[in-house]
């Protein structure tokens, strides 16, 4: 859970000013784990740019086109949920 590398507010900012709107991560959190200013956190919810994180298996996916999936919970008053996360490959 340690030694992850992340995203600082710079790297948020020109990931989603290239486009991106949402992303995913294979790791416990988009932002370095030694960062608790959680800048990426930050970030996205200024610009209103959801992310996912925890994904598995993504290496099955490189280089092919997917559409995905992403079921979460109903939370009342939450501002994030665990996810059924899916990938429908073409």
């Amino acid at each position: 859970m340690t030694g992850y590398p992340g995203l600082d507010r710079g790297a948020t900012e020109f990931i989603i000013d290239q486009g991106c709107v949402n992303f995913g991560v294979d790791s416990a959190s988009p932002d370095m784990f030694d960062d608790k200013t959680y800048p990426c956190h930050i970030v996205c919810r200024e610009r209103q740019v959801v992310h996912m994180e925890n994904l598995c298996n993504l290496d099955k996916l490189i280089g092919k086109r997917f559409t995905f999936i992403a079921l979460p919970l109903k939370i009342r008053g939450g501002t994030g949920s665990p996810i059924r996360a899916v990938a429908i490959l073409e």
